[in-house]
């Protein structure tokens, strides 16, 4: 969904959107750590179709960091610092990034072999969820691939 004052999303714009998501995600919901490691597989993946594997490296440190924060306040109920303040990253990107999102997995996806595909469009399915964009994703022109 790309209106005429909007800047496109770049590879790694998307990239830096799922961290951003994943990391709110575990931050905010002690139940989704399978969901938050979806979207780190996800990111690490599109990441490498993209040629972005190394530029993505400082994103997927950062989830790892968040996800053994997590485990650790499992185990012992006990917060850890974190890389960021989570109340710094309660602004969510608005619904037409999500959706440029999830628009430039399904492309990328298509693209990719079976089981990379698979992961993306698991990616796309749980951003889709995550932002409720399924009606906007049934009712917005699809761009051309």
């Amino acid at each position: 969904m790309k209106t005429p004052d909007r800047t496109a999303l770049t590879p790694l714009d998307l990239c830096i959107l799922i961290a951003h998501e994943t990391v709110s995600l575990l931050n905010t919901d002690a139940e989704a750590l399978d969901a938050a490691l979806r979207l780190r597989t996800g990111l690490d993946v599109f990441a490498a179709a993209s040629e972005l594997s190394r530029d993505a490296i400082p994103l997927l440190m950062w989830i790892d960091r968040e996800v053994e924060s997590a485990h650790q306040f499992t185990a012992t109920e006990q917060d850890t610092p974190h890389l960021i303040d989570p109340d710094r990253l309660l602004p969510v990107p608005d619904a037409a990034a999500q959706l440029n999102t999830v628009w430039m997995l399904f492309q990328t996806a298509v693209k990719s072999t079976w089981d990379h595909r698979h992961v993306l469009l698991e990616t796309a399915r749980t951003l889709t969820e995550m932002g409720g964009l399924e009606d906007m994703l049934l009712s917005t022109h699809v761009p051309a691939v």
